[in-house]
């Protein structure tokens, strides 16, 4: 258990080309049943959100709304870390729904765990993939996160899902954040990467399933790679060959490629074209050099929008 209590939570909320789910998102956040917590919301949309802003204006809830001038998810996620005046940093993806304790039950479990990370439950909208593994661990001999984040057994785990996450910020900043390198494509496993760095680093996860929210999984925005199955098989080559080269023994690495190719061929067999095997050697190829360098962590920009502002312009 920390010695001093966490002053706070900040919810950060990247964003992107989903404007009307994310309204339903902060209308949730902000009928926390929690006092001292902030918005953050990192919008890499084309236009302001000016719904959202009007909402956030009409609470007390202190926010901050900024229109990023770069895009890709883990730069979101850290330049939200960036701009947080509270010690734990929440992260939640843009198309949740909550109950009015997540910000509480995500405090409360790091006091309780002592963790530095907490992983929350998640229910899928579109249905869950039940199984009986232990929720948030890794499968070392294809380099697979397994999640089952639904599950309603608390535990320590190996890594927490991208979009219902806390962190203490200083945690956060010792190791370096999330590695924008993983922005490639569908920004694969950049999760993943960040709690087996946390954990290599000699820190703890604890899965809270009381921490929990509802995944709509909306079918526009956020980082999807549409219709393109050598873009998006690229990615994925060069994000698992990060995880496998940067986390993983030497004897692991056999079959977790293998199970990275075995993706390609089934990716090339619904393009009708070998180009997203292709795609898939490529990605490995520059993954592999890219693990060998440290996460990396920018200073971005972004302006930030108020409403009083938009009225004045």
């Amino acid at each position: 258990m920390p010695t001093n209590k966490p002053n706070g939570v900040s919810v950060i909320i990247p964003t992107i080309n989903r404007a009307e789910v994310l309204i339903d998102t902060i209308s949730d956040i902000l009928q926390q049943n929690f006092d001292d917590f902030e918005i953050i919301v990192v919008d890499q949309s084309e236009q302001v959100n000016n719904k959202a802003l009007q909402l956030m204006s009409e609470s007390t809830v202190p926010h901050r709304y900024f229109k990023a001038k770069f895009k890709g998810l883990p730069q979101a996620r850290n330049f939200g870390a960036q701009k947080a005046s509270k010690d734990i940093l929440l992260y939640i993806d843009d198309d949740i729904r909550c109950d009015t304790n997540l910000v509480k039950n995500h405090y409360d479990a790091h006091l309780k765990s002592g963790a530095q990370l907490i992983a929350g439950g998640i229910t899928e909208l579109k249905g869950d993939s039940i199984s009986k593994a232990k929720p948030g661990s890794f499968r070392k001999w294809t380099g697979t996160a397994i999640r089952n984040y639904s599950s309603k057994q608390p535990g320590w785990c190996c890594h927490a899902p991208g979009g219902n996450f806390s962190i203490l910020k200083s945690t956060f900043q010792d190791i370096r954040g999330i590695d924008e390198a993983l922005s490639t494509g569908a920004a694969l496993y950049e999760e993943s990467d960040f709690a087996l760095r946390l954990k290599k680093a000699g820190f703890k996860a604890w899965f809270e399933p009381k921490a929990h929210l509802t995944h709509l999984a909306a079918p526009m925005g956020g980082c999807r790679v549409p219709n393109d199955w050598p873009k998006y098989m690229y990615g994925l080559g060069h994000n698992r060959a990060i995880l496998v080269f940067r986390h993983l023994a030497p004897i692991y690495w056999p079959t977790s490629l293998i199970r990275s190719l075995l993706l390609g061929v089934s990716y090339s067999k619904l393009d009708k074209s070998p180009r997203p095997f292709f795609a898939t050697l490529k990605g490995l190829n520059k993954g592999r050099k890219v693990a060998k360098m440290p996460a990396l962590n920018t200073q971005l920009e972004a302006v930030e929008i108020s409403l009083d502002s938009l009225k004045e312009s």
